[in-house]
Formats: C-alpha cells, sequence, structure tokens
C-alpha cells in the first residue's frame, strides 16, 4: 500500500513525542482527512518550553541530535541541511521546467526556436550554479534568507495578498529549526510561483523563442529566470495559502522577453558571438 503525506507525517511524529500527540490511534484517525487544517493545528501546538528554545539555538547534530533523526543526510548542522533542502527545490523547478519544455510539441517541432530555449537553459544551469541554487533562502546565518536570524520563518500569504491573513493579520510562522517536527511541519510549505510556472512561464518562454528567431536576440535570460527560481517571483507560504487555483492576473511582460543585442550567425551561448547594440 502507498503510503500518504498525512501516513508520513503520521508516522514520524507519533514516534517523536507522546505528549504532544497523545495516542497513534488518535492521530491516525486525526490525519485521515483535510490534511491542510491538520498541518494548520499540528503547527499551533508544537512545543515552545524552555528545552525546544535552547535546542532551537543549537545548530550542531551533536548538540541536538533528534532533529537529525531520520534523515539520510551528512550534514553536520542544521544550517548545512537546510540550505540543501532549498537547494533541492530550487533544482526540481529547473528539472521540471526544462522536461516539461523537450516534452512539447512546440520545442519538438519548432526547430529554429529549439536553438533559443536550449541556449537559454544553458544559461539557466550555469547560473544557478553560480548562485548555488539559492540553498541561502532557508539558512538562517545567511542575511539573505528567509528567515530571521534563529530560523522564524514567516508566510507571506498566498499569490493574489500581500501579507498572510491567517490570525486577523498575525500570519502563519514557523521555526523548522526548534524541532523535529517543526522541521517536518516545514517540509509542508511552499515555495509558491507568483507567475506560474507550468501555465504562464513555459509558454511564455515558447513566445519569447519565437520572437527571438524572428529578430535574432537572444532571449533575456535574466528576466526568465528571476520569474523562475528566485523571491522576485517565489513566495513562501503555508499549506493553507498555497492557493493551487490559476493566477489569473499574474503575467509575463512581453516587453522584457527579449534582450537588445542581435546574435550574429551562432546560437551557441558559449561562442558568446553578440553583437554591440541592435540599433547600431
Amino acid at each position: 500500500m502507498q503510503t500518504t503525506r498525512a501516513d508520513l507525517i503520521y508516522n514520524v511524529l507519533a514516534a517523536v513525542n507522546n505528549n504532544t500527540l497523545k495516542t497513534s490511534i488518535k492521530i491516525k484517525s486525526f490525519m485521515d482527512e483535510n490534511i491542510k487544517e491538520k498541518i494548520r493545528i499540528l503547527s499551533s501546538v508544537l512545543d515552545v518550553d524552555d528545552e525546544s528554545k535552547k535546542k532551537k539555538i543549537s545548530s550542531l547534530r551533536l548538540r541536538d541530535p533528534d532533529w537529525f533523526q531520520g534523515l539520510e543526510t551528512r550534514a553536520r548542522t542544521k544550517e548545512e541541511f537546510m540550505f540543501k533542502r532549498c537547494q533541492e527545490r530550487i533544482r526540481s523547478y529547473m528539472y521540471k521546467t526544462k522536461s516539461d519544455m523537450i516534452k512539447s510539441d512546440f520545442y519538438i517541432k519548432q526547430t529554429k526556436c529549439r536553438k533559443y530555449l536550449d541556449e537559454v537553459f544553458k544559461q539557466f544551469s550555469e547560473l544557478l550554479t553560480k548562485n548555488k541554487h539559492h540553498g541561502y533562502y532557508f539558512d538562517r546565518s545567511n542575511t539573505n534568507g528567509l528567515c530571521d536570524e534563529i530560523g522564524t520563518f514567516k508566510c507571506e500569504g498566498a499569490w493574489n495578498q500581500s501579507v498572510c491573513s491567517y490570525e486577523r493579520g498575525t500570519g502563519h510562522k514557523i521555526n523548522p529549526y526548534q524541532s523535529r517536527e517543526s522541521r517536518i511541519i516545514f517540509s509542508t510549505w511552499n515555495l509558491d510561483h507568483w507567475v506560474e510556472r507550468s501555465r504562464t512561464i513555459i509558454p511564455a518562454l515558447f513566445e519569447a523563442s519565437k520572437m527571438a528567431s524572428e529578430v535574432h536576440r537572444s532571449i533575456n535570460m535574466n528576466y526568465f529566470y528571476e520569474l523562475l527560481f528566485t523571491t522576485v517571483n517565489l513566495k513562501l507560504v503555508h499549506i493553507v495559502c498555497h492557493d493551487k487555483g490559476q493566477h489569473i492576473s499574474a503575467k509575463c511582460d512581453p516587453n522584457l522577453y527579449l534582450q537588445y543585442k542581435k546574435v550574429i550567425h551562432s546560437f551557441s551561448y558559449a561562442d558568446n558571438c553578440l553583437e554591440n547594440d541592435f540599433n547600431n
């Protein structure tokens, strides 16, 4: 029988904190239905006693081994693990986007456009490597992270909201560095694309490649990179605030699809053969 997300969370939490979770029979029943609401409730009852607060400050695996229980990782600190976990999420956006593109009829049939798409995805890969796949978003030791210095993350609200409206605007928050339970609950939070990856960005990339092939310019890699992989377009949201419906008003800007330079004769990014200004 396939293990569901509810089963996974139930099994782990039941084994970790009997005081909070009472009995496994009740928890199993509790987790079987309405998983979003259950995650909300679990998030609100996690231990915040003095011992938990001390562990929250600890970083080393040796100081808080319980936090690492069940993880297949060589990470020696919580920050290192969280960094790698965020990298995995960003890598998945690259993999899914490239996979969806390659399988599309557009990519298969439009050979001229394909060269421009291959070029921009090569650039994506190079820049992601340079930026270490933005793993610092989940790293509390990095000043560019999405949390404060002790590791507390705040929900940024649904895609069409400027803030999280939970509890009259106080918002969802969680510190995955605090405990094993908190770390597991945080895995249900999402980095949500405001401009949607599959519904909007990929079709926009196809349109950009079409425009690029007609005027012999390169696709504006930086524009699409920011939409796919950075907090310019990514919002950290609690599972309750993750609206999977269509983001109707969130659109790409066609005026930003192309670079201002004209390609001379090669479609290869490595060749770097670009003219100065298209208008010269």
